[in-house]
């Protein structure tokens, strides 16, 4: 069991990591990629993964809310939960809160957008201490 719940912890990360590539793909594409001429083999490729990266964003995110929920269900049952991995659990609930709300609203609020930024900043944080210390 401890095997299954290792495998559904990295396959959130994998998802949650796929999800926040969103940001720094357009952001890469914006500074360089687009000053590339037209004709650019490589702009028309990284164009194609950006626009499927920009149109799948959300479900990256709900199916790593998913397996997340499915690791915390099965690290709990067996007695092997972290505080780390709790306080991870629920920041990464935050983020998809506001990416549901932000998908919701049509008229975007800026501070909307900064706030589900920030709380990613803040659960790669969390991910990362609870990587490395599993307590």
């Amino acid at each position: 069991m401890r095997l299954l719940g290792d495998s559904l912890g990295i396959l959130t990360a994998v998802l949650f990591g796929i999800a926040i590539a969103n940001f720094l793909v357009k952001w890469i594409n914006r500074n360089w990629v687009m000053k590339l001429p037209k004709e650019s083999v490589f702009r028309g490729g990284y164009q194609t993964v950006l626009k499927f990266l920009v149109k799948n964003h959300r479900f990256f995110g709900f199916g790593a809310a998913f397996f997340m929920v499915a690791h915390v269900i099965l690290q709990l049952v067996f007695l092997w939960a972290s505080v780390t991995g709790i306080i991870t659990a629920a920041i990464a609930v935050a983020v998809v809160a506001l990416g549901i709300v932000l998908y919701k609203h049509k008229k975007r609020s800026p501070a909307l957008l900064w706030a589900h930024r920030g709380a990613v900043i803040a659960l790669i944080l969390a991910f990362l201490v609870h990587v490395i210390t599993k307590l």
